[in-house]
């Protein structure tokens, strides 16, 4: 197995364990997009930005900054839907990456287990590697949930002026660059 994805094993690992160990969702926590612009906890998605107060985007689609509900068209909410769920996909697409990080952490254990007691490196090492390609599959999933986010986004800073102060947490090279990077 390539060092590499030993380590990107191990890092996935480290991931999961943070998150917890439960299969509901609402077990794990919070999660964050964006370097803290987004998180995503109990259904909300809560928007922070500086020189704007914080946002929040309801399950349903409602808006609410700084604690005061926007009104919002039924188009505008759909939008708000649809940015939130793309937001709580990142966290479940985020949650099955490391599950399946820690599988290959696992069969890497294994493998260097079964390759001390019977010499054979190269069967181990295919195995692996499939279960990081998994890994890199379920990775790729978060890149398109953060170009949904940013289209999204677009559509509501051009539709709901409320939403403007916002309309900058995703940039542009945003989804592409997690393109890149996962195939880095």
């Amino acid at each position: 197995m390539s060092p590499r994805h030993l380590i990107f094993a191990l890092l996935a690992t480290t991931l999961l364990a943070g998150c917890g160990n439960s299969s509901d969702l609402t077990d794990f926590g919070s999660t964050t997009i964006a370097h803290g612009a987004i998180t995503v906890r109990h259904g909300e998605t809560r928007l922070h930005v500086s020189d704007a107060p914080d946002a929040v985007i309801g399950a349903d689609g409602g808006l609410h900054i700084n604690g005061q509900t926007v009104p919002t068209s039924q188009p505008q909410r759909d939008l708000l839907k649809r940015y939130s769920a793309a937001a709580t996909a990142v966290r479940e697409h985020g949650i099955a990456t490391g599950k399946a990080g820690a599988a290959v952490a696992g069969a890497a254990l294994k493998g260097v287990a079964a390759s001390i007691t019977s010499g054979d490196s190269k069967q181990i090492e295919k195995h692996v590697d499939a279960k990081a390609k998994l890994v890199e599959q379920e990775a790729m999933k978060i890149c398109l949930d953060i170009a949904d986010i940013k289209a999204a986004q677009d559509a509501l800073a051009a539709q709901l002026p409320a939403f403007k102060p916002y309309a900058g947490i995703i940039g542009a090279d945003d989804a592409e660059d997690c393109q890149k990077h996962d195939h880095d």
